[in-house]
């Protein structure tokens, strides 16, 4: 996550840096959009802070969430979106040029203007009634470094959230906000505060305001002990100021107990401003309410949601941008992006054909409209589309690197390399491409290669969850099956909801003979996704070698009705159904295979060719009338393959006792095995009518259903086979 930015550098090519601020934990980057064409303050922790806990990136992405939807007011630091570069999230903001209040504090400009005090506080109110109607329950860190001061002197409150991600670096129920305007009841219990809190720190900060320093002095000069005592036990020191109205309210927001402070900030502004008309005469200045979003803003406010994972609300965001102008073209390139991400690829080409047509040079669209064709498995077409786009701007990183991403699809893997080693000269901080350029070298086996790949990814994003698992494939591959596994659980430990790092854990598993955890591992990973057809196929092999066949087999049967291409899974499906002497089935399996180009089909089909002809032993026919007898007769031809003569014996059983379950069972698999699918179907009915709980009626009808092409009713019957197994 270390990213090590300076002045003049540029941010994947597009944020120029400016200027650099840090603060104790924080760090701002002033930096200039290249893209559009803006100043922006992009905020973030320094590296340390993230690296000393891992979480802290997620609570800042959660926290920035509800400061961008906090959308537009004039007394509230806008913030326009967010964006996760080098595994580390930047809030970019509108840029303040004026500084903060901090540098007013202690100046004539406030010591010896009561009216300025005056403006900012009701300024800073407005800002405060505006947040929290907008379900912010606490800012938590009010102060005059969270209060920027524009040029025209209008004053807007920021840092909304971020006091809640710099107290988990505190011990639970631990302390979080700045010791000098904390109120008593948050330095035990950060999570305590509330709009009452607010107040009591906004009292201090107007103290501050009025004579130089906060109320109960300040760092270093105190310790922090000492400003915990006082802001508990002492009253704060008498204001020197003529203005007795204005002593009340910050003694009445300086309160030690919340419930004698004033009950809202529309209740302080109230006052604050009767005590600005007694004073000028005039009227105070009138509320401000929020400003309506322009389409520029819904559409930077869309790909904010949309890099925090609120995909439906960022279409939302971006529809509006539209409603608002039909020709943005920005507009319909990201809300074809968030369309893309959603799987739902057709309608992203419409936006990107839109944006195209509204600006065939923006290379951009071409791009994710190469993107979206590639997901489409149009390759050929997604590659004409990042060539055009590198046509149009041969500096593009993002297409040089979506063209790799194609190119490996193609085959074409040193084209492939060519791309992703352009797209990192032009950004050599490009987690994601040094990630795909070692998946592009693992295709050769170039494993070695690809796992320096991974690290460089890594040692720029450690939470690049993909990078994780690929390194663990790479390894994997090397026959570093321990390493290996610990990359898979540290992806895991990333993301729970990782498919392929499930898939690929289990498959190390497996080279470990662990075989329970890897059928546990496969479990997961189609708990998730039920359509990942490799893992219904590795499952199969792990309960096979399990000996849990009659588990296996449902795995084999899912595997290949998710692809019907899949020749290894119609030969693992054709060596289950052999141990089950089910030979017909099996050797059709076999020739599916063969057919697919399984190498080791045609051997398996010429055994169960030659076992299909094998004649079996004469069954001697002198037996009584017992139906049990007729029963014994028809299991005795019945495993000499006689099928139309077990066939007879078990209907001479049905005639005499039809009620006889077994018999009804024994039918249905004659009748399977000479391929009347139909009529098997129909005994085995009739077996089950009479005992829900035979098993193996379950079982065979799910083969004969399967037979029939009625693959949905046949997983149902091996649903109700396994739950009967696995209750003994």
């Amino acid at each position: 996550m270390a990213t090590n930015w300076q002045i003049g550098d540029r941010i994947q090519n597009r944020w120029e840096i400016y200027k650099i601020l840090r603060g104790g934990m924080g760090i701002v980057y002033v930096v200039y959009d290249h893209e559009f064409r803006e100043a922006f303050a992009a905020k973030t922790f320094q590296d340390e802070i993230f690296a000393r806990n891992p979480r802290i990136a997620d609570r800042f992405t959660q926290e920035s969430l509800t400061w961008v939807n906090l959308d537009a007011h004039q007394n509230i630091t806008e913030a326009r979106f967010v964006q996760t570069i080098a595994g580390k999230p930047l809030l970019f903001l509108e840029y303040v040029s004026g500084g903060d209040l901090s540098g007013w504090i202690g100046t004539p400009r406030l010591t010896e203007d009561l009216l300025q005090v005056l403006r900012f506080a009701i300024q800073f109110c407005d800002g405060m009634i505006h947040a929290l109607s907008k379900g912010i329950k606490a800012h938590r860190d009010i102060k005059p470094q969270n209060c920027l001061v524009t040029g025209d002197g209008t004053l807007k409150v920021t840092d909304f959230g971020l006091a809640r991600v710099a107290a988990m670096q505190e011990a639970k129920g631990g302390r979080g906000g700045t010791y000098e305007y904390m109120p008593p009841e948050q330095w035990n219990n950060f999570e305590q505060a509330d709009e009452q809190a607010d107040i009591y720190s906004f009292g201090a900060m107007l103290y501050a305001m009025l004579t130089g320093q906060p109320p109960f002095g300040e760092r270093p000069g105190v310790s922090v002990y000492e400003l915990e005592r006082r802001h508990r036990n002492n009253p704060p020191p008498s204001l020197r100021i003529q203005d007795s109205a204005l002593r009340t309210i910050i003694q009445t927001c300086l309160a030690k107990v919340p419930t004698c402070r004033f009950a809202s900030f529309s209740a302080v502004r109230k006052q604050l401003a009767e005590i600005y008309e007694t004073l000028t005469g005039k009227s105070a200045p009138q509320p401000v309410v929020e400003a309506e979003l322009d389409s520029e803003q819904w559409n930077r406010k869309g790909m904010s949601l949309s890099s925090l994972g609120r995909k439906e609300e960022a279409l939302a965001c971006h529809d509006r941008a539209l409603e608002l102008n039909p020709n943005l073209v920005q507009a319909w390139s990201n809300k074809g992006a968030t369309l893309n991400e959603l799987r739902r690829n057709e309608q992203a080409l419409a936006c990107y054909n839109r944006a195209i047509e509204l600006n065939p040079r923006y290379e951009k669209a071409w791009s994710n409209k190469g993107n979206a064709l590639k997901d489409l498995g149009r390759n050929e077409e997604a590659l004409a589309c990042h060539s055009h786009a590198l046509q149009l701007n041969p500096l593009f990183e993002k297409a040089w690197a979506n063209k790799g991403i194609v190119l490996r699809l193609l085959g074409r893997i040193e084209e492939a390399l060519a791309c992703y080693d352009r797209a990192l000269e032009l950004d050599p901080r490009d987690e994601i491409a040094w990630c795909n350029k070692g998946i592009a070298l693992g295709a050769p086996g170039r494993h070695d290669e690809a796992l320096a790949c991974f690290d460089r990814a890594l040692a720029i994003n450690l939470r690049l969850e993909q990078a994780w698992t690929n390194k663990g494939a790479a390894l994997e591959a090397l026959g570093r099956y321990s390493d290996a596994l610990t990359c898979h659980n540290y992806a895991l430990g990333l993301d729970s909801r990782d498919v392929q790092a499930w898939f690929n854990k289990g498959a190390v598993l497996g080279k470990l003979e662990r075989l329970e955890e890897e059928i546990i591992c496969y479990d997961r990973a189609l708990e998730i996704d039920s359509r990942q057809e490799k893992a219904w196929l590795n499952k199969g092999i792990a309960l096979t070698a399990l000996r849990r066949h009659d588990e296996a087999l449902p795995c084999f049967h899912r595997a290949v009705k998710l692809n019907p291409n899949y020749e290894k899974a119609w030969y693992c499906m054709g060596l289950q159904l052999a141990l089950r002497r089910c030979f017909r089935e099996a050797l059709a399996c076999f020739e599916e295979a063969h057919r697919l180009g399984h190498p080791q089909a045609a051997e398996q089909i010429a055994l169960w060719q030659q076992k299909l002809e094998e004649s079996a032993p004469a069954v001697p026919l002198s037996i009584g009338q017992s139906a049990e007898r007729w029963f014994s007769k028809g299991v005795a031809l019945t495993e000499s393959r006689r099928w139309e003569e077990s066939i007879a014996c078990y209907d001479r059983a049905l005639e005499i006792n039809p009620r006889l379950a077994e018999a009804w069972h024994n039918k249905g698999l004659s009748l399977y095995e000479l391929a009347r699918s139909e009529e098997a179907v129909a005994c085995y009915n009739q077996a089950l009518a009479l005992n829900p709980r035979l098993e193996e009626a379950w079982m065979g009808k799910g083969h004969a259903l399967m037979l029939l092409g009625q693959f949905d009713e046949a997983d149902t019957c091996y649903g109700r086979a396994l739950a009967l197994k696995s209750k003994g």
